[in-house]
């Protein structure tokens, strides 16, 4: 049944395609062909569509503008940026396995790439120690290859991991050496490493709490960036990593980011500082706040990246409004994972707000949830186990995805075979489903017949037994059910054979119908009919075709629950059942389709339809 689901919906698929096959739809999708930066297209919508930019980077697959590689490359970087840990875990699965390629071991280039997203992911998580890792490895494969200054990038990146695993002189110290390394002008690639070192060792005193010393750092990579536009001729496009000469739009988005993030860095080091020198407090606050309109007005400040970044100064400088509604959106953006330490960040700062907003009741309810949070998070291992088995299993679907979209190379004709094809599978498996589903009415009606046939035999073959060798002093018809008013035969009872009192113990129960007695049992009997357990366990394991007394009782209540579903349509089967002497209706139909091959309720409407 589930191969002809499958079938079903690849079919509805292919019809839906064979519908776009006139190639308008698609073509009405972002020209990504039309221009060379395909990769930064989607990773730029990434920045307010998450969701959008997966389209085009599968839309882009399917044209095919970029390469089955390029494109899980891209959605690595993607997923690199959500908030959602599975996706997270997704991409260093993808990376992990790109690593593994031939074409990539074999090529320095595409390995740094794929380190430079696997740095990118762990920091992103934060995963510090598997961060250190991919940094000391990129910083080995570019010192193998003499490339200096991504060497010295990665070094950075190290130096920055070093601080936030308790190595803080060691990794300051080599934050220092990266950036007096790449301090010098020469080329745009030199100086977007130093920049790039410049941001590690702002963001290790931010975690530090240092942030008069991060002003001054602020301030360098603004130097730079003036620098460079004053002098861009000293500058050598000498990278493959950032090469504006046919395409200037590219190096002022580029100006933009990198200001704006140096705004950013110095708006949140003004608010936050804590001791700011004496006669300055109105200056740092004034100043904070320059930075920060100065980040607001930007291109990058707009981003959903840039207003989660300059946040902790909006909280700082009480701009509580605008940091919640950044709030929102992040969990918005979170959805249902919420296990992580950005929702802890934002508990606490819906706490602050709430706070000095004086609504305490509210402030309260955050910070408990913030302590609860905080003590979930504790158990790391537990967390990063789920989210792993989680990332594999998503992984597996993009692998799916991706087969699908490689398909497409030759849908034309393949669709409309595959269409045809199908329908006829589907018009087979139909008709040999509705031929079964005859068969098996026919064999069930027979078996209804066969049922009540049975019972009916069984009563007129028992009747008959009776009669012909119950004993003239046997139990009288007008007799109560309780067995000890026949004093002719209570003697006899112990004397006579299993097969003989097996046949005395029948009639009695199922002409007084002591079966429809819930609580009838052993003891029950024992008691009626003044017989010791041994000779009622062997009236029935020894003298009938019974294993015990329990498999009689319900074999009579079975029965007579057969006559209760012809005869009373009216009762449901729960009434059947108590009526019938069972407790509990999920044990009754449990024991009728073990009995019968079929539900009470089959039995009812097919007797119904007879």
């Amino acid at each position: 049944m589930r191969q002809v689901v499958h079938l079903i919906i690849i079919y509805a698929a292919l019809l839906t395609l064979v519908g776009c096959g006139d190639g308008k739809s698609v073509r009405q999708l972002p020209h990504l062909g039309d221009t060379p930066y395909q990769q930064d297209t989607i990773l730029v919508t990434y920045a307010t569509n998450p969701e959008r930019a997966l389209t085009l980077l599968d839309s882009a697959l399917l044209l095919g503008n970029i390469s089955e590689y390029r494109g899980q490359c891209i959605r690595a970087r993607i997923y690199s940026k959500s908030l959602v840990e599975q996706r997270q875990d997704s991409a260093i699965l993808i990376c992990k396995e790109l690593l593994g390629h031939d074409s990539v071991r074999n090529d320095a280039a595409e390995q740094e790439n794929i380190l430079d997203l696997l740095i990118a992911i762990s920091r992103a998580k934060p995963d510090y120690e598997e961060y250190m890792h991919w940094a000391a490895q990129k910083a080995e494969l570019c010192q193998q290859q003499g490339q200096e200054t991504e060497r010295w990038r990665s070094e950075a990146d190290v130096g920055f991991e070093m601080t936030r695993l308790g190595q803080e002189d060691e990794g300051l110290a080599k934050l220092d050496e990266a950036i007096s390394h790449l301090d010098a002008p020469g080329s745009i690639d030199r100086m977007d490493a130093y920049i790039v070192a410049v941001k590690r060792k702002i963001n290790a005193l931010n975690a530090l709490r240092r942030y008069e010393e991060v002003i001054p750092l602020g301030q360098r990579i603004l130097d730079r960036l003036d620098h460079f536009e004053s002098h861009t001729k000293d500058y050598a496009e000498d990278s493959y990593r950032l090469a504006w000469k046919d395409n200037p739009g590219e190096r002022d988005r580029y100006l933009d980011f990198s200001r704006a993030q140096a705004w950013g860095f110095m708006a949140i080091a003004y608010s936050h500082t804590q001791n700011p020198p004496k006669g300055q407090e109105s200056r740092y606050l004034s100043l904070a706040k320059k930075y920060l309109a100065l980040f607001d007005n930007s291109s990058y400040g707009k981003t959903f990246a840039a207003r989660r970044m300059i946040s902790p100064a909006q909280m700082a400088l009480g701009m509580y409004d605008e940091a919640l509604a950044t709030y929102d959106e992040l969990e918005h953006r979170m959805g249902s994972d919420t296990l992580n330490e950005n929702y802890a960040i934002i508990l606490r700062s819906r706490a602050i707000a709430a706070r000095e907003k004086r609504n305490f009741a509210e402030a309260f309810g955050y910070q408990t949830r913030y302590a609860d949070l905080s003590r979930l998070l504790s158990d790391s291992l537990l967390k990063s186990k789920a989210h792993e088995y989680a990332a594999r299993y998503h992984d597996q679907e993009q692998k799916l995805e991706i087969a699908q979209i490689n398909a497409e190379n030759q849908r034309k004709t393949i669709i409309i075979w595959a269409a045809v094809i199908i329908i006829l599978l589907v018009s087979i498996f139909a008709t040999w489903l509705l031929r079964q589903w005859r068969v098996i009415r026919r064999k069930n009606l027979v078996l209804v017949e066969q049922i009540g046939e049975t019972i009916e035999y069984k009563e007129k073959y028992e009747a008959i037994v009776d009669r012909g060798e119950k004993p003239a002093n046997a139990i009288d018809k007008n007799t109560t059910p309780v067995a000890p008013a026949i004093e002719s035969d209570l003697l006899s009872l112990d004397d006579i054979s299993n097969d003989e009192l097996f046949l005395r113990l029948r009639h009695a129960i199922k002409r007084e119908h002591l079966y429809l007695d819930p609580s009838l049992d052993r003891q029950k009997i024992m008691d009626i009919f003044q017989l010791s357990r041994h000779r009622v366990g062997a009236a029935f394991a020894q003298g009938s075709e019974f294993a015990s007394l329990s498999d009689f009782i319900r074999d009579c209540r079975l029965e007579y629950s057969c006559n209760l579903l012809v005869t009373r349509p009216d009762l449901s089967i729960k009434e059947v059942a108590a009526k019938s002497g069972f407790n509990y209706a999920s044990n009754y139909s449990s024991d009728f389709k073990n009995r019968y091959t079929i539900t009470p309720s089959n039995y009812r409407e097919l007797n119904a339809k007879k």
